[in-house]
């Protein structure tokens, strides 16, 4: 069994001073836990994934993550916010862009202490559509209901020059990190972990020197060290010409590609919009084959259907089979669950 030194909890990569602010723990042993990146002033986009896909059910947890405020009304109003929702992981470091990599340690150090019994950590941020019946299944059906090992699922970047412009934002100097590319990583949007892999990623960067960048550091520099291998599901991603279209009605609902995410950067009125799409489609099954796509009513097939759930067991295309064929033998873990191996020393 792996340990953590007894001071870890309130370390926080070089912050030997951390807590959470505002707490809530896991009430249950959810199938799928998500932690939230939000910004503390983005109201209208908790309340949008808690009227949507985060909406509360069965073998999912849904918490928001983000930092501490210096203005005494915007504390406030999240402390109300908490009271009534009991859904905010606040920690002690200042929320500012160039935090974020705190934020994402944060994220990781609660799954480990606060929810040690989730199967699956997903790590988002508020401005993404997790299309939440598609994910259940293909967790229980694709996967395993028990867990997993070594998983890290996301949208992989492969080649990401460094971006050395005064220009960027994402401007990164000699000094902080000298290589003209970044090794494949996964961007910060979405990103799917096992509890093992949670623990191997927390243990290695709360040793590390601070880089603001928290995706590429955290999910490249020390996920490739550890020998951690990257699965893309960028093939289960949402394009965004694809939704607009759905959302003009020049494209059929039911010729809709399965996906597990919307595209990226969604504004709260497109969150809502997508949301009604998953839950009008409910008649369909997909067939992806050589790019043709088939329907079936629900009342036809064995199964209940959703037409954005996707079918993941039969009749998937060649995509997919070799996705799910990456898995075999290496993620799946045994009957009795993969629970986290990991304790605090005393």
């Amino acid at each position: 069994m792996e340990t953590l030194p007894k001071s870890d909890y309130t370390k926080l990569m070089n912050i030997s001073f951390f807590k959470f602010n505002l707490l809530n723990n896991c009430t249950s042993a959810p199938l799928l836990l998500i932690l939230v990146h939000t910004a503390p002033v983005n109201y209208n986009r908790r309340k949008s994934i808690r009227e949507t896909w985060g909406n509360k059910q069965a073998q999912v947890a849904v918490l928001f993550m983000l930092g501490s405020v210096t203005d005494a009304k915007v504390q406030r109003r999240l402390e109300e916010e908490n009271k009534k929702y009991n859904d905010i992981i606040q920690g002690s470091f200042i929320d500012v862009y160039r935090n974020i990599t705190y934020k994402h340690v944060m994220t990781l150090k609660y799954a480990i202490y606060h929810c040690p019994q989730a199967k699956y950590i997903l790590k988002t941020d508020d401005d993404v559509f997790v299309n939440m019946p598609t994910m259940l299944d293909f967790l229980t059906l694709d996967l395993s209901p028990n867990g997993a090992k070594g998983l890290l699922l996301c949208s992989k970047q492969a080649t990401a020059a460094v971006s050395r412009s005064y220009r960027s934002k994402w401007r990164v100097s000699f000094t902080e990190y000298e290589e003209r590319y970044y090794p494949p990583y996964c961007p910060g949007w979405i990103i799917m972990y096992s509890p093992d892999v949670v623990f191997t990623l927390y243990r290695e960067v709360q040793k590390s020197k601070y880089f603001w960048i928290d995706d590429v550091l955290i999910t490249g520099f020390i996920r490739s060290k550890q020998n951690i291998m990257i699965s893309d599901i960028s093939s289960l991603v949402l394009h965004g010409k694809t939704m607009k279209k759905v959302f003009a009605h020049e494209r059929r609902i039911a010729n809709t590609p399965m996906f597990l995410f919307g595209p990226v950067n969604l504004s709260v009125k497109d969150i809502y919009r997508l949301n009604e799409v998953v839950k009008n489609g409910t008649s369909y099954k997909f067939l992806l084959h050589g790019g043709v796509c088939a329907t079936t009513t629900a009342q036809n097939v064995n199964h209940k259907y959703n037409l954005t759930i996707g079918y993941f067991r039969r009749g998937v295309g060649a995509t997919l089979k070799n996705f799910f064929r990456l898995f075999k033998n290496r993620i799946i873990a045994s009957p009795s669950g993969a629970t986290s191996t990991y304790r605090q020393s005393n």
